[in-house]
């Protein structure tokens, strides 16, 4: 699963606050072959920039996990995780109930969250 996001570029590409579901997107580049996306449904909380670049999907941190806890009021319980996108300027932590990393085929104008 890591091994599809290693060395890619990702940016925010979409985001449906009615559905919490959100869209990461890798296009195809140099040294890359088709379009990667990262791919969060149940979204309750997110803190990602833009172009958040090459990033690695890691767990949160105690400080992290009570940080957003304290955001949000409440306690992160399952089915709800928390995940950190983390690159080189930073980590950045997002609540959601999956996140599941895929190769897309097809146009880059489809989206696989309708």
């Amino acid at each position: 699963m890591t091994s599809l996001i290693k060395g890619r570029k990702f940016q925010l590409w979409e985001y449906h606050v009615s559905h919490g579901s959100l869209l990461l997107r890798s296009l195809e580049g140099v040294g890359h072959r088709g379009t990667v996306d990262i791919i969060c449904t149940g979204v309750q909380y997110v803190a990602v920039p833009r172009h958040v670049g090459e990033i690695v999907v890691a767990g949160a941190t105690a400080e992290e996990l009570a940080g957003v806890e304290k955001i949000l009021g409440k306690k992160i319980r399952l089915p709800e995780q928390i995940y950190v996108l983390e690159n080189s300027r930073g980590r950045f932590p997002l609540v959601a109930v999956s996140l599941s990393i895929q190769e897309h085929r097809g146009s880059v104008f489809k989206s696989p969250l309708c």
